[in-house]
């Protein structure tokens, strides 16, 4: 088994481990265990595991804004289409998984959010940014007519994801993602619907 050393393999395999197990629920040892690497080295690198939390949203913040970039930035697709495509991508995502994991973002902001001040900022300020890119999609679609024009964007996009982080825990209770379906159902094929 090779060593690891770097910053990143470990975030990489605190992330791991975290989505299955949550935050409380993940020692250091267990992450220098999967990381193979020696306890001097993760602190290092990290202050105290707080310090290393606020990595891991980082990683997995990138991660997401990654997947999301090529669906938001196709202008191919009306603006809706993408905003679904994104949630459907998601939702592949958590399938993919056998419904199990979710959203690293929603099952932080569960866990920690009464717990860590600077955690609880950077999960807030991950949600801050999809529900901005969320929201100047909206307002194109506002512009072309597809959505009434007496909808506040930046509400609507809070919503969404609001709506989607419940129906992704109710998707983790049930195994399946059925919530999640009828999630882009009867928002984007009935609420968002272009008449």
């Amino acid at each position: 088994m090779k060593r690891i050393h770097s910053k990143d393999d470990i975030v990489q395999a605190g992330l791991d481990i975290m989505l299955i197990k949550g935050f409380n629920a993940t020692g250091v040892e267990a992450i220098l265990k999967q990381a193979n690497v020696p306890k001097g080295s993760f602190y290092n690198f990290f202050s105290s595991k707080e310090d290393f939390g606020l990595a891991i949203i980082d990683r997995y913040t990138a991660e997401i804004n990654e997947v999301f970039h090529p669906i938001f930035n196709d202008e191919s697709l009306p603006p809706l289409e993408r905003i679904k495509k994104s949630f459907e991508t998601l939702i592949t995502r958590f399938e993919n998984n056998e419904c199990t994991k979710g959203c690293l973002i929603g099952n932080l902001s569960l866990e920690m959010s009464d717990q860590y001040e600077n955690v609880r900022q950077r999960l807030e300020q991950s949600l801050r940014g999809w529900a901005k890119v969320l929201s100047g999609l909206l307002f194109q679609a506002q512009e072309e007519k597809n959505i009434p024009a007496d909808l506040d964007p930046e509400m609507l996009a809070e919503s969404l994801i609001s709506s989607f982080q419940g129906a992704l825990l109710r998707s983790k209770v049930k195994k399946s993602s059925e919530p999640l379906k009828n999630f882009i159902y009867l928002h984007f094929d009935r609420f968002l619907a272009v008449k």
